[in-house]
């Protein structure tokens, strides 16, 4: 079956089909219905993607979109007709596989990847002309509440992203982003929208009476049937471009610490809700030097960054007297209000402002320079440092900031993080701020700003609950918990813990902290596993065990935990990066020596972006298809030597390195390897033997994994460099399969 591809990638389509003689845009993806159910502290949400296919050939369609960055996806099917095609959870090789054979064959298939935490992919073949298919998935999220205010959240478009690197091929890939074009989707052009609109209905049942619903987001309706309350999107505002976000109070009652138990074979799964009935005392607040790293890149022009704005001049004034401070800008390149903090007087307070006032929006997100510039920002006092991060998120290496803030945050120091936007990248924020043992938040471009900076200093002065260790006191063994390592609580914030105890028996879990004022704090949860049937516990508890996993391989992704994670999510059924669900139809139902059309499906541009800033204001094909002409957020056109990887340390030299052995490579392919890799300067004064496992196929080096345990040189830096060249290796197209590689390192 010969295919005509139609992506960013393809100049002459952009991703967006125009059909002869007209001047319309056809758009495979029609509807999206999202039904979700809320009890108590949990979600369950049902997502349903509805294509359809205005072609007279047989249509693939791609289509990139957001979930909930701690969302556990555990169920997908297909429908054709009054047919339903239940998904199976396979490795994500095997489920590719069996998707494109499917492809081969003439059967419908549907194929669901995740690409982030909070980007995935979803592939549909063979919709048959003027076919309807629908594509429901399914997933559970446990609610972020604080002070009493649950929150719910459905993101509803990925943003455009900055994708720095050196282009491997024309996909518009990098060796610093390797899947780049597996999160660029075609921008709708400015002016236009999709057919695409989508419909919200979310119910609550809280056990107790609800109050103050709301949405800061979008209109709604509400509904109150006694203790149940339904929300429903207004008509007027069902374009897809941002977050749904819907914020409510239980009244009444205090908020409680909750324990939610569930049994079965895989053992006793638990969550555990601690709203610690702590109060932050004012007396307790304590000098700080406070850096504020803020985001001046070209997605911020607008809106975005007048709100930032808004929030520094709040966030500079509400400095307590003996507080330091200080401010760094970046977009490509990295500008600061001082080389050293500034005390905080007057005058100095009036300069930031003045420099905060001045700050204009344009250029690529180069986070990486900002977070260095901000970790190696100058001490000049024995006070703890915080960071504050104000950004949209919008990166394709999020991997290489958050490696970057593991391996050189200061112990005790803290980074905060501040989403600005209507559809910001929530992974990236939140991940960013765990890491920092900080705190995130997310602010819109149009929401106030006074109550939220009042919040965040709050919970800067001082934690209320620190040093918070967990312990079992019961039989049997101790149970599995995540986090791993508990973060501090700040004022109003609750600990969310998930747990399985494989042995089933019950008993105690004691929590102990240090409260403000160096007092003591204790609770303990008693926990029994009785049969229950509350599935989402456990899947809960298998997603923040992948996130634990993840977490540990930022800098590179290590043969054993990829194994784990694997694991984990077929055992639990679960979507992750490592595996993927896939849905075929028994019958053949195109021909399969026939022609088809794949389209990757075009997003609305997020509200409250520029065009202009983002360098998506030229068009082609009659001012019909979007075009990138600017390399730093589109992977499909990357302008030569617009981005340069700063040195990651000052002591780069030529080492002698040593390709000791390899499988899977033909001994010219080793040699053309050997070569490549011999141009590498590493960081002096390391020695030993590093080993990796990666794919090859088509020309291309796919994931590429550190063997940890036979390796005896495991240095960051190091596995990130030569990481990096095997990634942007040109193999030879012949080459296909997993290769092993034996390096030795000598100085």
């Amino acid at each position: 079956m010969s295919t005509i591809k139609v992506n960013p990638s393809n100049p002459r389509l952009g991703g967006l089909y125009v059909k002869k003689g007209e001047q319309q845009l056809v758009f495979p993806l029609k509807h999206t219905n999202l039904q979700a159910k809320i009890v108590g502290n949990v979600s369950r949400v049902e997502v349903i993607q509805t294509f359809e296919n205005p072609f007279t050939k047989p249509l693939e369609a791609v289509y990139v979109f957001p979930l909930p960055d701690e969302a556990a996806v555990d169920d997908m099917e297909i429908k054709i007709g009054d047919r339903i095609i239940k998904g199976s959870i396979k490795k994500r090789e095997e489920a590719r596989q069996i998707y494109e054979q499917a492809k081969q064959q003439g059967r419908t298939a549907g194929l669901l990847e995740q690409e982030r935490d909070n980007i995935f992919t979803q592939s549909l073949a063979h919709i048959q002309p003027g076919e309807q298919i629908d594509v429901t998935i399914r997933y559970t999220d446990s609610l972020k509440f604080e002070g009493g205010n649950y929150e719910f959240v459905f993101p509803m478009v990925v943003g455009p992203r900055f994708i720095p690197g050196t282009l491997i091929d024309s996909s518009g890939d990098t060796d610093r982003v390797p899947d780049a074009s597996r999160i660029t989707s075609p921008v709708i052009p400015q002016g236009m929208r999709s057919r695409h609109d989508i419909n919200v209905a979310v119910e609550i049942d809280a056990g107790v009476l609800i109050s103050d619903v709301r949405s800061p987001s979008h209109q709604i309706q509400i509904e109150h049937v006694e203790q149940i309350v339904r929300v429903q999107l207004g008509g007027e505002d069902t374009i897809p471009n941002k977050d749904f976000i819907l914020r409510y109070q239980v009244s009444g009652i205090e908020t409680q610490s909750t324990v939610l138990t569930q049994l079965d074979e895989r053992g006793g799964h638990f969550a555990i809700y601690l709203i610690p009935a702590l109060e932050y005392r004012p007396s307790d607040i304590v000098p700080k030097d406070v850096v504020f790293l803020m985001d001046t890149s070209g997605s911020q022009m607008g809106d975005p960054l007048q709100k930032c704005q808004e929030l520094m001049r709040r966030f500079i004034n509400g400095l307590n007297p003996d507080d330091t401070f200080s401010i760094i800008d970046f977009s490509e390149t990295n500008r600061q209000l001082s080389k050293t903090p500034l005390a905080n007087t007057p005058e100095n307070c009036a300069g930031a402002i003045a420099y905060i006032n001045k700050l204009q929006a344009n250029g690529g997100t180069d986070l990486s320079g900002g977070i260095r510039a901000v970790l190696n920002f100058p001490i000049t006092s024995s006070r703890l440092r915080s960071i504050v991060l104000l950004t949209d998120g919008y990166i394709g290496n999020e991997n290489e900031v958050l490696a970057e803030v593991q391996r050189e945050l200061k112990p005790g120091n803290r980074l905060y993080s501040f989403g600005v936007g209507s559809s910001v990248n929530r992974f990236l924020l939140n991940r960013i701020a765990e890491i920092g043992r900080g705190t995130s938040r997310i602010i819109r471009q149009d929401e106030p700003t006074e109550e939220v900076a009042e919040n965040f200093f709050r919970q800067i002065n001082n934690p209320v609950l620190t040093n918070i260790e967990v312990t079992w006191e019961g039989n049997g063994g101790s149970p599995v918990i995540y986090p791993v390592n508990p973060p501090d609580l700040f004022a109003q914030q609750p600990l969310v813990m998930f747990g399985r105890k494989q042995d089933r028996a019950s008993g105690n879990l004691r929590v102990v902290g240090m409260a403000a004022g160096n007092k003591a704090y204790e609770k303990t949860f008693h926990l029994i596993f009785a049969q229950t049937e509350n599935p989402a516990i456990a899947q809960l508890w298998g997603r923040a065990r992948i996130k634990d996993l993840m977490n540990q391989m930022f800098n590179c992704e290590t043969k054993v935990g990829v194994e784990a994670v694997t694991e984990t999510a077929l055992t639990y059924q679960m979507l992750s990066q490592y595996t993927a669900f896939v849905a075929v139809s028994e019958e053949v139902r195109v021909n399969s020596q026939g022609e088809s059309i794949s389209v990757q499906v075009p997003v609305e541009m997020p509200e409250g972006i520029s065009y202009e800033g983002i360098g998506a204001t030229d068009w082609v094909a009659g001012g019909m298809i979007a075009a990138a002409s600017s390399a730093s957020y589109f992977a499909s056109s990357p302008a030569p030597g617009s981005f340069r990887l700063r040195s990651v340390t000052p002591a780069l030299v030529q080492h002698q390195l040593e390709v000791v052995n390899v499988t899977g490579l033909v001994q010219t392919a080793i040699d053309l390897l050997t070569e490549h890799l011999q141009q590498l300067n590493l960081p002096a004064g390391l020695s030993g033997e590093i080993i990796f496992e990666f794919q090859v196929a088509k020309g291309r080096v796919g994931k590429v994994m550190l063997d940890e345990e036979a390796s005896t040189l495991k240095k960051a830096v190091l596995v990130y460099l030569i990481r990096r060249s095997l990634i942007g290796w040109k193999t030879p197209q012949s080459v296909t399969g997993t290769v092993r590689i034996n390096l030795r390192i000598q100085s």
